[in-house]
């Protein structure tokens, strides 16, 4: 997982080097023989052990990272610790590129081998749930005669890119408390069916307080329909993930979902492309955990051709296939895209039209 890149200006140093001792073989000039023979050989030493020791210490180096899983939401950005730790008891300067799908932006670092912690600053892009699998490190011979790549890989960061919070909704729990915004929820959502005992994996918004403040227990309402909340019936095609002016339809379409759900625990989502309907119950919490699903679900399906990650060809090999589905994304559509026929059968599932949202739904195919 090691690649050398020799420079130009290491051949034409040894041109020069060359020149000179075959200049003097052709003069009868001994010094000029043995001076141009001692350049030779000062300079290869140089080379072979800057070569050598830098080699063992890319082969016998890993990458390390202070957490194993970050969140953050898009347009906003956090910092994560990065070691580099190798056998070879040397601190060889080095930068360091992160290998990651888009959804998140990182920039080049400057490093030392064996030097403690280095913090880079991550950036949300794009939503969804993505990994950081890992590094290509670059070793530069000071003179910039060679330069020396190594893949380091590890298990990784899990990196969950949440759509933006709208401010409004952030304000109303914070000054008016978990009671009142659950009151508002009531009003909101559909017939009461039930009370039962709070399930944790759903959403607090669903918890009835004064019922919880009585028994002494958390209890949450069990509601016949998702009232006013809205229904989505969202393109799920290859072409939403695809950016256009480095933004994608998916993304804006999630956020819609975040936005216009912010008063609901759940809310139904029909996903429909071609041959494909599917209705699925979302909260907030897991709308990063669609983008995957809809992403990884497209990219195993396409060819190899119509993939672009952002890691050189010569490192892939030596990559798992797992590992690589976390950093590909599509690079142009599949002829995927849904029909008439898909929506109506999407319109089907659902009970009242009225409160029905189409996401990138273009109704002119």
């Amino acid at each position: 997982m090691i690649r050398v890149i020799p420079s130009n200006k290491l051949l034409i140093i040894y041109l020069a080097l060359s020149g000179i001792t075959y200049l003097g073989l052709l003069t009868n000039n001994l010094f000029g023989v043995y001076f141009g023979l001692a350049l030779f050989i000062v300079f290869t030493s140089y080379v072979l052990s800057w070569y050598l020791l830098t080699i063992l210490t890319a082969l016998y180096s890993q990458l390390a990272f202070s957490q194993d899983n970050v969140e953050l939401m898009v347009g906003s950005s956090t910092v994560i610790g990065i070691r580099i730790l190798s056998k070879i008891p040397l601190r060889w300067e080095a930068r360091l590129t992160l290998i990651h799908p888009p959804h998140i932006q990182s920039s080049v670092i400057k490093i030392r081998v064996n030097d403690g912690d280095f913090m880079v600053k991550l950036t949300g892009k794009w939503i969804g749930e993505v990994k950081i699998i890992g590094g290509i490190i670059d070793f530069e011979e000071p003179l910039r005669l060679l330069l020396i790549q190594s893949l380091l890989l590890n298990n990784g960061v899990n990196v969950v890119i949440r759509p933006r919070q709208l401010s409004s909704a952030i304000s109303k729990v914070e000054i008016d408390g978990y009671t009142e915004y659950g009151a508002l929820m009531e009003g909101r959502l559909g017939d009461f069916k039930s009370l039962s005992v709070y399930d944790y994996e759903r959403s607090a918004s669903t918890i009835h307080w004064l019922t919880s403040a009585r028994v002494n227990e958390l209890m949450m309402i069990n509601r016949s329909d998702y009232g006013s909340c809205p229904i989505f019936i969202m393109n799920s095609s290859s072409r939403v993930l695809i950016p256009q002016n480095n933004e994608r339809p998916i993304d804006k379409a999630l956020q819609a979902i975040s936005d216009l759900s912010q008063h609901c625990g759940e809310v139904s989502v029909v996903l429909v492309s071609k041959d494909h309907v599917e209705q699925k119950i979302l909260s907030k919490v897991i709308i990063p955990y669609l983008e995957r699903e809809i992403r990884i679900k497209m990219i195993r399906s396409c060819d190899i051709n119509n993939v672009t990650m952002n890691i050189p060809d010569y490192f892939r090999k030596y990559i798992d296939y797992n590992k690589l589905l976390e950093i590909a994304y599509i690079r142009s559509p599949l002829g995927d895209e849904p029909s008439i026929d898909e929506l109506n059968k999407a319109l089907s599932t659902v009970s009242n039209r009225d409160r029905v949202i189409l996401l990138n739904i273009d109704l002119g195919n």
